[in-house]
Formats: structure tokens, C-alpha cells, sequence
């Protein structure tokens, strides 16, 4: 009797084992009346518009599709709980996240390939060959996009005009490197007096934009060891050179602005205001200046410059994935619930009267039209053409004034880089007490900074990681 019940135990305990790792998505794709189900993460949890919205996204969908249905998941992509969910099988089978957290994605393989479901849905070569790299490995399609933007060089034209570095077309010179950079804005800081490049220092935003300019000196913040752990790998002689290059601007060429502690706010309220020539920003940045009513005759934005080993900028954007284990009706019925929400590369006459709309809304509140958006779809997709034409249709700033940018967007020689995988903010922050430091002490030891600054966010927070 009591052999018979440790087998029973043992066999119980077994199949429960089994059970457990077996992704809930995968086990619940059919509900009670056969339809397809699929649970969606992020679900708002409050009452307000935005549930209210959701619910509609729903109904909406469930009635165009009787053969599907949702399951409102209000988990959202966390690190905290996010392995452990994924390891038990338990995430929702479609979750959002940042383009942060695609290699964690990839490196757990938590994710079903969307490839084959892309091509049934016609929706084959749709991506930017920009975008393609970033959610793709080994041909497969890892992570449906939904936005993105990148950096770019923003200058004002009156500066420009004054320094003598605007061309008879009317674009600018562009600054192909960061020593260029320099050159450009002494030229500036001597024909009006004013700096001639600037990064904010406070509020993790100095180590945030010095992040892509590290990496193009051939930076690497970090290694994965492949099983959720981290190394901080950054103190190199590229990091020291980089970040000598920060403190050279104010100390040797004297072309940074008078105050060196700059948030995030006033580091756009000076450029704004006309003193500064240079800033780094991405394609949406005069929502930042919109508040100081920058003339928008002063406002222009080119590709970033490129670094000693290679010509990087950073990316940033939103992202679905479906979980590993999804079947592939699923995975169709995935697909079927973006387009639902807005997210495809074609466009319903609503959603053409839609984004219509918002460009003329813009246009009504002074804001500025006719800088492009990172694009997650290639040119030839109904969304961008449409896009592209409303964007001619309502732009009122001059184009050549940003044309180096959106022209930029498209240039596959630039790589586009994530921020980095885990603890970025916690990075920044370290890395802006080393920026603050080189830009108000004229004889700081740089290496000491940065070796200590490697060890610190080891210590304090890679270490720390469940």
C-alpha cells in the first residue's frame, strides 16, 4: 500500500510538473464554444477612457471575428516578474514592451515566430530595412513593432546662418563626425558668442545621451552571460576617450554652455532660447521647445555625427510579441487584433481621416509639421505613403531645414541601437554623476571616474538582478 501510494504521489507530482511548464496560451487557444482565444497583456486595470477604449478594441473585434475572442490580461512587462511568468508559461499570449526588451526575448526564446502568420495575413516585406534588424533573428520575425524614433543633431538656423554654415539650398552643413562637431560649434561660439553643443548632466539624462556617442568609440556597457545575468564591461580605453570628449567641449574648446548642471528641461529651454547650436534630440524633440515658442524658421535637425569605430544612434519604440507556444491560430488571430487597435501597414478610411486629423490639429496648436518619424514599415505600405503624403500636405517649417534628418531615417549604414538591456536609468545615473563631475572639475581623473563608476553599477545594481 504504501509503494502503491508513492507511485501514485510521484506520478501526480509529475504531471503536475509537466502541467506547470506548459504555456498557459498554448493549453487555453480554444474556449468553450471552439473560438481561437488569445489573452492580451497591458489591459488597462482603471475605469476611465482608456478601459473604456479597450473594451470597445473588444467588442469591436469579437464581432467582426466570431471565431475569436480576448482575454483581458493587465500584466505589463516588468523585470521583476517577467522570467518568472515566463519560465511558468504564464505570459499573456500577446505583451507589450519597449525595443529595450527584444533581446531579452530573444536570448530567453520567448516568443513564437510571427514570420508564417505575416505571410498569410499578406503582410510579407512589410518592415523598414532599418527597423528589420531589430526585431529579427535567424529569418525569423521576433516582435511585432508599433512605433519607434531615433536620434538625430539638432541645430538652430540662425546660429547656422551667422557661423556661416548653411548651403545656398538652404540645408546645412552636417557635421560628419564628432570632432566636426567641435569645429562647428567654435565657429559658432565665434560669430555669436553663443555655445556651440550642449547634453544635459541631471536626471539620468547626461548618461542617456552619452550613451550613443560612447558607442560609436566602440563602447560596450555590459554582457549578457545568457542566463538573465549581467558584467558591466565599460571601463576601456573607449569609454575614457569618450568621455574625454565630453570634458574637452567645455574645458579645451570651450564651446559647452556656462552652467554644466542642466536637466532635461532647461537643456531644451536653452536651445530654445536661441544659446546653444547644437543639441542631440530625436524627430518629436519640438514637443520639448513647443512651450518656449521657438520661431519655427530656427528649427532644423540632421543625422548624428559618427564616432572613431562606428556611426550608431539610439532607437527607441514599442513592441507586441507573442509568447513562445502560441499555435499558429493564434498567432493569426494576433494579427488580426493589431490591425483591430490601429497597428498595420494598411489603412481603413477611418484610420486615414484619423491621422488627417492629427496633422491638422497640430498645425491648429502651432505645433511643427514636417519632420518624419522613425517607420517601422517600408515606403512602399499604405501607411507610409499616407503618412508621408499628409505630412507634405500640412508641413509648415522649411524642409531643407530637416531634410538631412528624414533622410537619415532611411540610411541602413547608420545603425540603430537599443538602450541598453537591464538597469539602463540605474546606467544613467551613474553615469551622469561622471558627466557632472568632468564638466565642473577641470583636472578630473577620468579613468578613476569611469573605473569606479563600472564597479559601482556592478556592485549596486548588475549584481542585484533575480
Amino acid at each position: 500500500m504504501k509503494k502503491t501510494f508513492l507511485k501514485v504521489l510521484s506520478l501526480c507530482i509529475a504531471i503536475c510538473m509537466v502541467s506547470a511548464c506548459t504555456p498557459n496560451n498554448a493549453k487555453n487557444d480554444k474556449d468553450e464554444q471552439g473560438r481561437t482565444v488569445i489573452s492580451v497583456g497591458n489591459w488597462p486595470s482603471k475605469e476611465g477612457a482608456n478601459l473604456d477604449k479597450y473594451t470597445n478594441y473588444k467588442e469591436r473585434f469579437e464581432e467582426a471575428n466570431p471565431t475569436m475572442a480576448i482575454i483581458p490580461d493587465t500584466w505589463g512587462f516588468d523585470l521583476q516578474t517577467f522570467y518568472s511568468k515566463a519560465a511558468a508559461g504564464q505570459l499573456p499570449t500577446v505583451y507589450y514592451s519597449n525595443f529595450t526588451e527584444i533581446s531579452k526575448i530573444v536570448e530567453g526564446e520567448y516568443y513564437t515566430d510571427l514570420s508564417k502568420g505575416l505571410k498569410r495575413a499578406g503582410y510579407e516585406n512589410i518592415y523598414s530595412k532599418t527597423i528589420l534588424p531589430l526585431i529579427s533573428k535567424n529569418g525569423e520575425i521576433v516582435t511585432y513593432p508599433s512605433s519607434a524614433y531615433s536620434l538625430g543633431l539638432a541645430y538652430n538656423v540662425e546660429l547656422f546662418e551667422k557661423a556661416g554654415l548653411m548651403n545656398a539650398d538652404g540645408t546645412p552643413m552636417q557635421p560628419k563626425t564628432w570632432d566636426e562637431v567641435v569645429e562647428f560649434g567654435k565657429k559658432i561660439k565665434d560669430a555669436t558668442g553663443k555655445a556651440g553643443f550642449a547634453i544635459p548632466t541631471m536626471s539620468n539624462c547626461g548618461g542617456w545621451l552619452f550613451t550613443p556617442i560612447a558607442w560609436s568609440y566602440g563602447v560596450e556597457f555590459m554582457k549578457s552571460s545568457g542566463d538573465g545575468k549581467y558584467t558591466a564591461t565599460f571601463d576601456t580605453k573607449e569609454c575614457i576617450d569618450a568621455m574625454q570628449y565630453i570634458s574637452d567641449l567645455k574645458w579645451k574648446h570651450n564651446i559647452f554652455l556656462d552652467n554644466s548642471l542642466i536637466d532635461y528641461d532647461e537643456y531644451y529651454k536653452q536651445f530654445a532660447l536661441g544659446n546653444v547650436g547644437m543639441i542631440l534630440a530625436s524627430g518629436s524633440f519640438t514637443d520639448d521647445i513647443f512651450k518656449y515658442e521657438m520661431p519655427k524658421e530656427k528649427i532644423g535637425i540632421m543625422a548624428i555625427p559618427s564616432g572613431p569605430k562606428s556611426h550608431v544612434t539610439l532607437v527607441g519604440g514599442y513592441t507586441s510579441t507573442v509568447s513562445d507556444g502560441a499555435t499558429e491560430d493564434q498567432v493569426d488571430v494576433a494579427i488580426k487584433w493589431f490591425e483591430n487597435i490601429g497597428v498595420s501597414p494598411n489603412l481603413t478610411e477611418d484610420g486615414k481621416q484619423s491621422i488627417e486629423n492629427n496633422y491638422k490639429q497640430m498645425v491648429a496648436d502651432g505645433k511643427v509639421v514636417g519632420i518624419e518619424k522613425l517607420q517601422v514599415y517600408s515606403d512602399e505600405t499604405e501607411k507610409n505613403k499616407f503618412t508621408l503624403e499628409m505630412i507634405n500636405k500640412y508641413k509648415n517649417i522649411d524642409i531643407n531645414h530637416v531634410k538631412l534628418y528624414n533622410e537619415s531615417l532611411k540610411d541602413t549604414s547608420i545603425e540603430l541601437k537599443p538602450e541598453e538591456p537591464v538597469c539602463a536609468q540605474e546606467l544613467y545615473s551613474v553615469l551622469d554623476k561622471v558627466i557632472q563631475e568632468v564638466l565642473t572639475n577641470q583636472n578630473a581623473d577620468i579613468k578613476s571616474l569611469i573605473s569606479k563608476a563600472k564597479a559601482d553599477f556592478q556592485a549596486n545594481y548588475l549584481d542585484n538582478l533575480n
